[in-house]
């Protein structure tokens, strides 16, 4: 399942273009505090999980809203499909 895509996100080849991805679709909500990429499969068609921090408690709201992802208490939560190999620490 990768809802990045129904959030909005553009298709990624790598961790850096995800993140580089979230945090551009996420600046009209406002800065992005905190932001975790974590593996979430070992398949070759690679998925992540991204947690997800803004840097206040309305700019999370309007985002939850507009692009639609759950929340993890404090994170907002979605996943994502990475193309390539993701390099990024597992939890």
């Amino acid at each position: 399942m990768n809802n990045a895509l129904e959030c909005g996100f553009p298709p990624s080849l790598n961790e850096q273009s995800l993140r580089l991805a979230i945090e551009s679709v996420c600046a009209k909500f406002g800065r992005v505090r905190n932001l975790k990429i974590v593996p979430a499969s070992r398949r070759l068609d690679f998925q992540c999980v991204c947690l997800l921090q803004l840097a206040s408690a309305a700019a999370q709201a309007a985002s939850k809203s507009k692009l639609q992802v759950a929340e993890f208490e404090p994170n907002l939560a979605f996943f994502a499909d990475v193309d390539g190999k993701c390099t990024c620490p597992t939890m």
